[in-house]
């Protein structure tokens, strides 16, 4: 029988942010707190959990939220157990998206969420954070944490929002900046507090407003860079392993998922055509 099972996981780019993967289906969680706002999903199996008297019963598709110091168990509800994707929050995290919407702390009054588009960023956000711990994925999980927090809290935080709030744009030299960065070094690796700082931004300020410019995430620009200049340095012959490396990926699959992702053949393939 296969025996039930907590991984625990910490990626540098999120730091204090801890990730649980659960395979479980005898353990039980006792009355307990967390320090963090705990954010919850499963991929298979039911979660039953007691939260504020009353009992709640998470599937697929289906979202946990528990505000820090808050009482609940946890417990399989399923006969072949459930695969739970867990994620600790520091409060100091989300009480800074607060701020720059310019709101006080957000408080979950949900404790359970059924919000499709959220869950499936949940788990592709607990996905790539729990299998890419090296650094050339910092930017992206900074990206897509910080996409993700903002979401949970602009619909569930308990705040309001305009929903006409202004959003300002980079300037132009700002943005030539930030381009010069990205064409100077396709293989470098950014963190969006070094990108941010220069310009006198914080790093969710300047995620948005480089979304606001350009209509793409700097992590979704940055990739098609890449991407591009992978493209020119196949098309002279390049060794396909070489040009991973020196456009900036992790090895020669990431770049030919990425590189079919985006124009529809693998790197091998264009270059068979091109030379």
């Amino acid at each position: 029988m296969k025996k039930d099972k907590l991984e625990y996981f910490l990626n540098p780019a999120l730091p204090n942010i801890e990730l649980t993967l659960a395979s479980v289906k005898e353990f039980e969680f006792d009355r307990h707190i967390h320090l963090d706002y705990h954010i919850g999903s499963v991929s298979s199996g039911c979660l039953q959990y007691l939260h504020h008297g009353r009992s709640y019963t998470m599937g697929t598709g289906l979202l946990s939220i528990i505000n820090p110091d808050e009482v609940h168990t946890g417990a399989s509800k399923s006969v072949n157990g459930y695969t739970g994707h867990f994620m600790a929050i520091p409060p100091t995290f989300i009480n800074l998206i607060s701020q720059n919407f310019k709101q006080p702390e957000a408080f979950f009054s949900k404790s359970l969420i059924d919000d499709p588009y959220l869950y499936n960023a949940f788990m592709y956000l607990h996905n790539i954070a729990i299998s890419h711990p090296y650094e050339a994925q910092h930017l992206q999980l900074e990206t897509v944490m910080l996409a993700f927090a903002s979401e949970l809290v602009q619909r569930y935080g308990g705040v309001s929002f305009d929903v006409g709030e202004h959003v300002s744009r980079l300037s132009r030299r700002q943005l030539n900046h930030i381009k010069d960065l990205f064409h100077a070094d396709p293989s470098q690796s950014f963190q969006l507090q070094e990108l941010s700082e220069p310009l006198g931004l914080s790093k969710f300020q300047f995620l948005r407003q480089f979304k606001q410019s350009m209509g793409i995430t700097p992590h979704a620009y940055f990739k098609r860079i890449r991407l591009e200049y992978a493209k020119r340095a196949l098309s002279k012959g390049s060794d396909i392993s070489d040009v991973a490396y020196q456009v900036g990926f992790f090895d020669q699959s990431h770049l030919n998922k990425a590189f079919k992702q985006a124009y529809l053949v693998t790197p091998k393939h264009f270059q068979q055509r091109c030379i």
